[in-house]
């Protein structure tokens, strides 16, 4: 195993950068051997994040469905170095995001449930400092990678500039390059230089050496490459609009809708297409996150742009979205609360359910909720993530066998049919929700899942 660090500039660098003669192609870029195949485009992260401002992003964004804090600056540094524009570009308020111009693209596939091994690929905390060390990304890359990052720095997610403790975002973006098989750049300025002044923010963004780089791996941007250029949604399914489609034999990826164990993407095979349209059913395990189109090709020509993708934005009714930061437990799970893929709407209560997983087995707990917004309070070791008054729900059992599989749900009809705040659960009104649990090793004998947030339809 090979490690790919940043560093911060306090630190001398290994050796100096030449300088060429005038005229010279000036490539400061360099690469580590090997690439990313097709069945290693996954991106994922492991939120055991501890500092609050790793999440301080609250605030969805279209082009970053179902994904707010650490997840959403995760994905963005993947998305940086796709091949063009991801959906128009938004999502950051200091750059465009999507400037690769290689044959080269991410699929998201949201929250794991681990640290994960060194080829899982997942981004996480560790536990430690090492002198002016940030981050590092474990290597080679034939198999997959994993990044992590010291939990001796204050992260911070922005979205907007950062302007204390380190960039997350910034040094994602760096530790990524070396995950597609970059190393250091001797450019000042780009983001495979080693390491990064002030904050960090300006890595975000990748300069033109940091391109030369991912398209002398991956091959510039190939003509014939599959490219989406829109994307609508109706009940059950979804509609691609592009180019460079087969007539047979194409795949159509989606993000996984809940906590994606493997990292695999959720995969529709065997489309036919007209060349520039692509038509197919929404399988019931994909979530918000990218669409992408695989032609019938193998090779990183035949994968297409990523594009973001919400299943329900053909409703006026959305399933809602995690938000803040669980708690790990006493044997390192981390609570995930989410949907079950139904929408909030009191025309089909029992349709719809908030659902937590990955908890302790066996243990009794309860979800709480409140009408008044989301939260960030330290609260029994964890983090309150529920604003206002707090409404309890039944107690229930987690049940599960192996460890962490625990699990328990509420329906909207439970909602709706609890006397301690049911009332509150009415068309319109936005529901916050957090999962609360006997954990008796921990110190406070407590385990808390993040937030979820829905607003409640007709």
């Amino acid at each position: 195993m090979k490690i790919q660090h940043i560093i911060l500039p306090s630190l001398a660098l290994g050796a100096a950068a030449s300088l060429l003669p005038f005229g010279e192609k000036a490539e400061g870029f360099t690469t580590i051997g090997g690439s990313l195949s097709l069945s290693q485009r996954d991106v994922r992260v492991f939120d055991n994040f501890t500092d609050a401002s790793a999440n301080n992003n609250t605030t969805a964004h279209p082009q970053f469905p179902g994904y707010t804090g650490i997840e959403m600056a995760t994905w963005k540094s993947g998305v940086e170095w796709g091949a063009e524009l991801h959906g128009d570009g938004t999502g950051d308020t200091l750059q465009t995001l999507g400037s690769g111009g290689a044959n080269f693209d991410i699929s998201w596939q949201g929250n794991a449930t681990g640290i994960g091994g060194t080829n899982d690929n997942i981004h996480s905390e560790l536990v430690g400092s090492s002198g002016g060390v940030l981050a590092f990304t474990e290597t080679p890359i034939a198999d997959g990678w994993r990044i992590r990052y010291y939990d001796s720095w204050s992260w911070q997610d922005g979205p907007a500039n950062v302007t204390s403790g380190i960039c997350y975002q910034g040094v994602a973006t760096h530790e990524y390059g070396h995950a597609l098989g970059l190393g250091h750049s001797t450019v000042s300025g780009a983001t495979m230089f080693p390491s990064i002044s002030g904050t960090g923010v300006s890595a975000r963004s990748i300069e033109a050496d940091d391109q030369a780089g991912v398209q002398f791996i991956y091959g510039v941007k190939a003509g014939t490459k599959p490219r989406i250029t829109s994307v609508t949604t109706a009940p059950g399914t979804v509609t691609i609009n592009g180019v460079n489609f087969s007539a047979t034999g194409n795949e159509v990826w989606f993000t996984q809708i809940t906590n994606n164990t493997t990292g695999n993407p959720v995969k529709v095979t065997g489309v036919t297409s007209s060349g520039t349209q692509i038509t197919v059913n929404v399988p019931a395990t994909a979530g918000p996150g990218d669409v992408l189109v695989r032609n019938n090709g193998t090779g990183n020509a035949n994968l297409s742009n990523a594009w973001p993708f919400n299943p329900n934005s053909g409703s006026p009714c959305l399933p809602g979205a995690p938000y803040c930061t669980a708690k790990l437990t006493s044997t390192a799970c981390l609570p995930a609360i989410n949907n079950n893929g139904g929408l909030p709407s009191l025309a089909n209560p029992n349709a719809f359910a908030v659902v937590t997983t990955f908890m302790e087995v066996g243990v009794n707990g309860l979800s709480f909720f409140g009408t008044t917004g989301q939260n960030s309070a330290p609260f029994n070791g964890g983090t309150l993530c529920v604003a206002g008054t707090l409404h309890r729900m039944p107690v229930k059992n987690t049940g599960g066998a192996a460890a962490c599989s625990g699990s328990f749900n509420y329906t909207l009809a439970e909602m709706t049919a609890q006397a301690s705040g049911g009332a509150l659960v009415v068309a319109g009104a936005t529901v916050n929700m957090q999962t609360w649990f006997r954990d008796p090793p921990d110190p406070f004998t407590v385990g808390l899942s993040n937030g979820y947030q829905f607003q409640v339809c007709p």
